[in-house]
Order: C-alpha cells, then sequence, then structure tokens
C-alpha cells in the first residue's frame, strides 16, 4: 500500500475513534450510578435557589435531616464559572470531565461572640433510608453578582424529590441560625467573605435614654406594648406592621433609643440597614420578614427618601417604600428610622399610613435633661459642682452627645493635672467647655450637636 495514503487511512480512523469513543464516566457520575443501582441521566432532579448567607441554614437543616439516615457525603471539584449540577453530572459527557470528588471542603460562617457553623463547601449527600435511595447536592457556583448557591434533589420519582426539598425548606425556617440576632446584610463582598455580618449590640438601660416627661412612654407604647399585645391585636384584626420615626437635631439620642429598643425586645430579630447595607433594602425586609417578630433599624433615613426635587432619581426611596407597603398586615415588623433632616423627607414616607405610623420629635435636653446628663455621664468620677445653676444655663441647646463629650474632657483635664481617682471641678468643665467652644472647634461642636457655639438665650422647650 502506498505509505501516503496509509497514514492518511490511520489519520482518519483516529479522528473516527476519537469522535465515537465512549466517554470516560466521571467519579461523581459513577458514585450516583452505584448507589441508585442504574442509570442516574433518566431520575429527576428538583432544584430551588438560595441566597448566599442562607448556606448555614441549608447545613443545620441537611444535618438535621440525615441524623437518622444512612449518608455517604462527598466534596466536588467543580471548575470556577462552570455551572454543573445533579442533572450535568448524571448525564456525564465532556461538560463534567473536570468535575471530580474529594474530601469535604469546610467554609466556617461566623456567627459572632466565638458562635459559628461549619458549612460543606460543595458537595454531594447520597441518602439511604429504608430501602429508599436520594441524593442531595448544594451546588455552588461564582456569577456576575457573586455566588450564587442552590439546594438539588434526585430521587426516583419528582413528587419523592419535591417532598424532599420541602421538608428541608421547613427545617431550614425551623433551625434559622439567624433568628433573635442582630445581623447587616453586605452590598458588596469579596470572594470568601460571608454575606452578612451578625453583630452585637451594647446594652442600654432606661436610664440611659434622658427625654422630657411622656415622651419615651410614648416611644415605648408604640413599640414595647404591640410587641407585648401582638395576639390579642392580630386576633382583632390590627394590623402588625408598624413604623416609628425619630427625628431631631444631631447628638440628640436618636441612635441610643432605637439601641434601647432592639436590646429591650431580644425575642425578635434586629435587621440594621446602615452605611454599605442601604443597597439591600428589599432582601432586609424579606430576611426581616423570614425572621419575625423582627426590627428593622434604619439610620439617616434622609440619605434615602430624600425629596425627589433633590434626588429625582433615587431608587433606593422607591425600594423602601415598596419594602414596606409590600407587607402583609399580620407580618410583626417594626421599622425604626432616624433623620437629624425629616424635613427633606419624601412626604410619603413621612406621613402616609402604612409607612410610618409615630413619628416621634427628641429635643435638645432642657435644664432638668441636662442636670440628669451631667450626672449619668459624671458617673466612676467625683463630680463636684457648686450647686449653682450657672453651668446648667451655659449648657442651654447643647445636644446630650455634646454633655458627653464634655464630662470625658472635662476628666483628661483633671486627670492632667493630679493623681489618683480622677476628681472634676466645676473650674474642669468650665475649662473643657471654652476648649469645645473655641473657634478650631466648629466642626466638632456641629457634629456633637453643640449648636453655634453662643449659650442661647433660653431653654428650648422640653417637647
Amino acid at each position: 500500500m502506498n505509505p501516503v495514503k496509509l497514514a492518511k487511512s490511520i489519520k482518519q480512523l483516529n479522528m473516527w475513534a476519537h469522535r465515537h469513543a465512549p466517554e470516560p464516566e466521571s467519579e461523581p457520575r459513577r458514585r450516583l450510578r452505584e448507589h441508585f443501582g442504574g442509570d442516574p441521566a433518566a431520575l429527576p432532579v428538583v432544584s430551588r435557589a438560595l441566597r448566599a448567607w442562607e448556606r448555614p441554614n441549608l447545613q443545620v437543616a441537611i444535618d438535621a435531616f440525615i441524623a437518622d439516615r444512612i449518608t455517604e457525603l462527598h466534596g466536588l471539584l467543580v471548575p470556577r464559572y462552570q455551572p454543573v449540577g445533579l442533572t450535568e453530572i448524571a448525564r456525564g459527557g465532556s461538560m463534567t470531565s473536570g468535575v471530580a470528588v474529594s474530601e469535604p471542603e469546610h467554609v466556617t460562617i461566623p456567627l459572632g461572640e466565638g458562635e459559628g457553623v461549619a458549612c460543606v463547601q460543595s458537595g454531594l449527600w447520597l441518602v439511604a433510608d429504608a430501602g429508599e435511595r436520594l441524593a442531595l447536592m448544594l451546588r455552588s457556583s461564582d456569577g456576575p453578582m457573586g455566588e450564587q448557591i442552590a439546594l438539588q434533589a434526585m430521587a426516583r420519582d419528582r413528587e419523592r424529590a419535591e417532598v424532599v426539598v420541602a421538608e428541608l425548606w421547613q427545617l431550614m425556617a425551623e433551625h434559622n441560625v439567624y433568628r433573635g440576632r442582630v445581623i447587616e446584610l453586605k452590598t458588596k463582598r469579596d470572594r470568601g467573605e460571608t454575606p452578612l455580618n451578625v453583630r452585637s449590640l451594647p446594652k442600654i438601660a432606661r436610664e440611659q435614654i434622658v427625654l422630657p416627661p411622656g415622651l419615651l412612654e410614648t416611644i415605648e407604647r408604640t413599640t414595647f406594648g404591640v410587641a407585648r399585645h401582638a395576639e390579642r391585636l392580630r386576633a382583632s384584626g390590627r394590623h402588625m406592621r408598624h413604623g416609628l420615626l425619630l427625628h431631631g437635631p444631631p447628638g440628640v439620642g436618636k441612635t441610643l433609643t432605637a439601641m434601647y429598643l432592639a436590646t429591650q425586645m431580644p425575642d425578635r430579630t434586629v435587621v440594621l440597614l446602615t452605611g454599605r447595607g442601604l443597597g439591600t433594602i428589599t432582601s432586609s425586609v424579606e430576611l426581616a420578614v423570614a425572621l419575625a417578630p423582627a426590627i428593622v433599624i434604619l439610620e439617616d433615613v434622609d440619605l434615602v427618601a430624600m425629596e425627589r426635587t433633590e434626588e429625582p432619581m433615587n431608587a433606593l426611596l422607591f425600594e423602601l417604600l415598596n419594602a414596606m407597603d409590600g407587607l402583609d398586615a399580620d407580618h410583626d415588623v417594626l421599622f425604626v428610622l432616624t433623620t437629624n433632616a425629616p424635613e427633606r423627607l419624601e412626604p410619603a414616607l413621612a406621613s402616609r399610613p402604612g409607612r410610618v405610623d409615630q413619628a416621634v420629635e427628641l429635643p435638645l435636653p432642657d435644664a432638668d435633661g441636662r442636670r440628669r446628663l451631667l450626672a449619668l455621664y459624671g458617673e466612676g468620677l467625683q463630680l463636684e459642682l457648686d450647686g449653682s445653676d450657672a453651668l446648667i444655663s451655659e449648657l442651654a441647646g447643647m445636644s446630650p452627645a455634646f454633655i458627653r463629650e464634655l464630662l470625658r474632657r472635662s476628666a483628661l483635664v483633671a486627670a492632667e493635672g493630679s493623681e489618683g481617682p480622677l476628681r472634676v471641678t466645676e473650674g474642669h468643665l468650665r475649662e473643657a467647655h471654652a476648649e469645645l467652644r473655641s473657634n478650631t472647634n466648629v466642626l466638632t461642636r456641629t457634629l456633637l450637636g453643640g449648636g453655634d457655639g453662643g449659650a442661647p438665650s433660653g431653654d428650648p422647650p422640653p417637647g
């Protein structure tokens, strides 16, 4: 035979063999085939997408589901950006050639104060229960919007797979690791970062809230009262969603009051919307609904809900309004909003029913309030005042935050000129006050709610 023709024939034979040779079976497919005792390609798969922050809830749900069942757990190595699930693994072929079985890799999701849940990064659970065979998979992949995860279930019939997914979904709700915690969703995160923060709030005692008589009681009735009588109110057809707007000058204690409300209702999940979290309004409200009873705290709402004349394309405003309006009457979610500039708020947010039910102004402290604040922030010091009201009058128009800083600076002045326990006199307070009123501290005064540095002619009205 002509050598050239022979070489050409061999080449063509190799090409034919390459096209028609069976694809090698991947290890994950082999495990599925042996587990089900037949070709898994024909078996149904039910899938449900999860938010990235639901990973620990899925883990505890799977752990509860397999507790009394015989289970093999295999880790999966999946090429990045390759969307591979149970269906693709069962069918085999070149798409899954890079998928391999490995020891399970775990990632710990922190839950604050040393707590955490060790979660399987990407896994395949082969479950046997009284002759029934199931396969569960956590499908994880990177996409343009970050990590995307999904729960998948394979069974001998679709109905059984759907029942398994529904049971796992119920277990996720029952064992939700975020219930009763203080959480904050992240707008953006780097690869490997958790999608939310679990935070701790300082314990705020009632005595730390210094307001005119009756004002704190009004706030408590709006919040604690509704929580205390929730069942009776719901039974009488009263709606449970409600909004509280705290407004007033900088430094009067709006954030402190919001933190007080949150820490005094420990059975409620607290969802914080601050800083970077302002891009997660819809997700945060959905999370609060799932973990109800809950409180959503949104500080400086004027940064979100500006008048349309100032910010005509403020998408966050519409997102907030839609999220609040979209709640059913039975959803026990309290919105606590704070602002320094209520006049900048969208009128619909400030006044329309179903969005904000109670708006409370927190004023600058009156003379009695300033005395109480000096005593409160002077705790731990040997505070010696001359008994006159001169200093109290000079502090008219100053916020609680300003008075707190005044005590701190007074203690520093006293510490620099003495030894031993800190003894703070009225002279130290006046020296610190003069420093804060100086022209070099204009911005500091503004940030602390200290006015323009001059003493107003009279006390502000207490209401």
